[in-house]
């Protein structure tokens, strides 16, 4: 079927045109001189005219739509065209593809064409492209398109500049490293294997704030969803959608992974051109297994900010926790769902609001709500005097028919633990099965954000990959250990059990303070030792040690994978939701409860 190019829509007008083949100039900016060696543009500004060959098409239908060449030779005919003519960007140290920022252009052509492209060359969030565009030409169509094949990490002495705007495929099965901003922009990090934090592996240092830097330069990818929406709706990885029931969990695989990579202000990405295959390598595991009927077995669990709003007007939004009625409730199904299935016979628990000990305070309501559904009722400790002045308290709950209660409530409150480090409570128990004493302190210990604006403060970052508040987290470690040597809780026995968020990864000095007082670190027998992710590495920040008498009786450790490995959007909060997303993102069950794992710690006497 023959049609005139006229009488068509503009655009269809323009297609029309835009297939027939132009005599290109001989003579042209090559791209790798349009990249530079540097991370922006030695050009960038100035208009030119350069050559390449699509490889992809991105970003359809949106206005950041645009084209992706692969740079040709300087002096390049069209009669000289061949796949190694239209290089890969392994072996340079200078990028060879270039995004053309043009909806039209990304309407218009395809890849395997060569085109001339007049424009000028801009720095967009740190991505080098092509804009402004005053002319295209079509010089040639057909051309192969073959990605350039890529394993993680890099290589030593490459970098992902050096690959800006290429078209590459992965060759093997990569990692999901971290979900955050899946459901905010549809991406997650990939790497080889589950990275960790360096500290939680080795000591720290030089080399532990170098294989940090390491990690983030080679070992890490971003894999975009080829859309610019926000907060998509559905959220989807590869052939599947976001539910509260299908999870999308750092661990889980993927492969087949294709497509360009691209720059933005938060790194770089590879958005990609064929659907990428998701396998579900690390599925949800299901409630531990109850413990041995006369065994002891202690826990512990951040709760993220469990606040009820009692005692402040109005109620929500609470300080640092649900903001409405909804999703109070909705952290509360999902808290007490995950607490009723440890069957520990002691829960200490953090990041509880610090409003008191009636039974309209948060800790009464939570011990409350957690009755109605657990097979053994729970109380919980009461101290006898305030726990601090911060807005979470850590509290310890236990059941009266495996445990009593032994001597006083303890808690320190002097220094160090009178800012910053929570003060720790301590509580004797009598184990019924055994007639065991055992004495079990909760900790929560300083954070290591909000770092001090004086670099000269010791507790600012040393920059040995512990981060700001090292030295707080250290003083609070040694003096917490002294403090149990005196038997606060009035009760004398050789079996004391430390466990909590100590903020501090396994090799840092905190924990290592502690072991070189005679404190017994417990293992997770199956080398499962993370708590926690952040951006993108896995790490243990929630720990228990004990006195040599208790830890020769662990028979087993146990970090219960429920909430680090899942994407934070499947939590209680209503934010950024649709209100189908409301209901579908949502179950009472005890996954993403809280951003931590909790530990528990099972003895047999």
């Amino acid at each position: 079927m023959k049609f005139s190019c006229f009488s068509l829509s503009a655009l269809a007008a323009l297609l029309c045109s835009a297939q027939a083949l132009a005599i290109c100039d001989a003579e042209f900016t090559a791209i790798r001189d349009i990249q530079g060696t540097g991370d922006s543009s030695p050009l960038s500004g100035q208009q030119l005219s350069t050559q390449g060959v699509v490889t992809a098409v991105l970003f359809q239908n949106s206005p950041a739509a645009g084209i992706v060449l692969r740079g040709a030779d300087n002096k390049f005919t069209e009669n000289n065209v061949t796949e190694n003519n239209v290089t890969d960007n392994r072996h340079s140290s200078t990028a060879n593809s270039l995004f053309i920022a043009d909806a039209t252009a990304a309407a218009i052509y395809q890849t395997g064409q060569l085109l001339q492209i007049k424009g000028t060359v801009v720095e967009h969030n740190n991505l080098t492209s092509l804009s402004q565009i005053t002319d295209i030409k079509l010089c040639q169509q057909g051309l192969p398109v073959q990605p350039a094949t890529l394993r993680m990490p890099l290589p030593e002495g490459q970098n992902w500049e050096q690959l800006e705007g290429a078209l590459l495929q992965l060759e093997q099965t990569l990692t999901v490293n971290d979900s955050y901003d899946l459901a905010r922009y549809g991406e997650i990090t990939l790497a080889a294997s589950r990275l960790m934090v360096p500290t939680d592996i080795m000591l720290p240092g030089k080399a532990a704030a170098g294989l940090y830097q390491t990690q983030q330069q080679r070992h890490m990818l971003v894999l975009d969803d080829a859309s610019t929406i926000q907060n998509p709706d559905p959220i989807t990885f590869g052939k599947f959608s976001l539910t509260a029931n299908q999870s999308l969990r750092v661990g889980d695989s993927v492969s087949g992974v294709t497509g360009v990579l691209l720059q933005d202000a938060r790194g770089y990405r590879l958005v990609p051109t064929v659907t990428p295959q998701f396998s579900q390598t690390n599925p949800r595991p299901g409630a531990p297994e109850a413990k041995p009927a006369k065994a002891l077995r202690v826990a512990s669990f951040n709760v993220l900010n469990y606040f009820n709003g009692e005692g402040q007007q109005p109620v929500f939004p609470t300080r640092r926790g649900a903001s409405n009625a909804t999703e109070f409730e909705r952290q509360q199904a999902k808290t007490i769902s995950a607490l009723a299935a440890l069957d520990a016979d002691v829960i200490g628990l953090l990041e509880v609001e610090n409003n008191g000990y009636s039974p309209k305070g948060a800790l009464a309501q939570l011990t409350a709500a957690l009755n109605k559904v657990a097979a053994k009722p729970y109380r919980f400790i009461i101290t006898s005097e305030q726990p601090g002045n911060d807005a979470i308290k850590v509290a310890l709950l236990y059941r009266p028919s495996t445990v009593s209660v032994e001597g006083k409530a303890a808690m320190l409150l002097d220094k160090p633990f009178d800012w910053g480090s929570r003060p720790p409570l301590a509580q004797s128990f009598r184990h019924l099965a055994s007639n065991e004493l055992v004495t079990v302190s909760i900790n929560h210990f300083k954070s290591k954000g909000s770092c001090p604006k004086n670099p000269s403060d010791a507790n600012a970052d040393q920059q040995d990959g512990q981060a700001c508040w090292n030295q707080l987290r250290t003083v609070s470690a040694k003096a917490l250990s002294q403090w149990l040597a005196t038997a606060p809780t009035g009760v004398k026995t050789d079996k004391q059990l430390i466990l909590g968020d100590l903020n501090a990864y396994r090799q840092e000095d905190p924990l290592r303070a502690l072991q070189q007082q005679n404190w017994q670190y417990l293992s997770a027998a199956d080398g499962q030792q993370y708590s926690y992710v952040y951006r993108g590495r896995s790490g243990s920040l929630d720990h228990a040690l004990a006195s040599p008498a208790l830890a020769a009786k662990l028979i087993q450790l146990q970090h219960w994978a429920i909430n680090a490995d899942e994407p934070a959007i499947l939590d209680y909060n209503l934010e950024y939701k649709s209100p189908a997303q409301q209901q579908q993102l949502y179950a009472p069950t005890p996954y993403r409860s809280s951003d931590h794992d909790p530990v528990l710690a099972t003895f047999s006497f």
